[in-house]
């Protein structure tokens, strides 16, 4: 085969090589969907399904954050829903360890700073059985959220530094709780079978 004869030829197969990935990647393409965009087992929007989540009052202040950037992400910036009908309980402890020391001061160099939560999802639609005894959770979960930082000398900046650390802990914190939920109402547990009574021997 002389040169000229592949000089034609492989342009044409370039062309065939480039039409065939395309129809490939266009192919696979159709197998991914965007994890919120889901349907849930009960034909809702996932999306829905967590801006019907209530989250109610976590107490401290980094416990207050983690709810804020937790209500923001459920919602889109719609607030949080009254009388919803899931709730979500949080439980939140925060710590920070020195990564870093300087030599001569003892004093630390980098910190990080951990946030861990604890959360339990509720549904507001059960009432309690005949027993009295309360509800359990639908779904639990633990996230943890770090950031680090420079402590520096100044302790006016360090208190700073620590705070916009803890904040950005606590929003990564909150962006793993939502991801938890989701997969939650993506792919929810199978109920417990129900109990039915025996009946009384004669």
């Amino acid at each position: 085969m002389s040169s000229l004869d592949q000089m034609k030829r492989t342009p044409s197969r370039r062309l065939f090589g480039l039409a065939a990935a395309g129809l490939l990647a266009f192919a696979v393409a159709g197998c991914f969907k965007p994890m919120y965009a889901q349907d849930t087992a009960d034909g809702g929007k996932l999306t829905e399904r967590l801006g019907d989540i209530q989250v109610v009052f976590a107490s401290g202040r980094i416990g207050n954050e983690v709810r804020n950037d937790l209500i923001f992400a459920l919602t889109g910036g719609a607030g949080n829903p009254a009388n919803a009908p899931y709730r979500l309980e949080l439980a939140v402890t925060d710590s920070s360890t020195a990564t870093a020391v300087d030599s001569l001061s003892g004093l630390p160099e980098v910190e990080m700073v951990s946030v861990d939560v604890s959360w339990l999802l509720f549904d507001t639609t059960r009432t309690p059985g005949p027993d009295g005894k309360p509800v359990p959770p639908v779904a639990h979960g633990n996230a943890f959220g770090k950031a680090s930082l420079y402590s520096g000398y100044q302790r006016f900046a360090r208190a700073r530094a620590i705070r916009d650390a803890q904040n950005r802990a606590a929003g990564v914190a909150a962006e793993t709780i939502k991801g938890q939920l989701a997969a939650y109402f993506i792919a929810p547990p199978p109920a417990a079978p129900a109990t039915t009574a025996s009946a009384p021997k004669s």
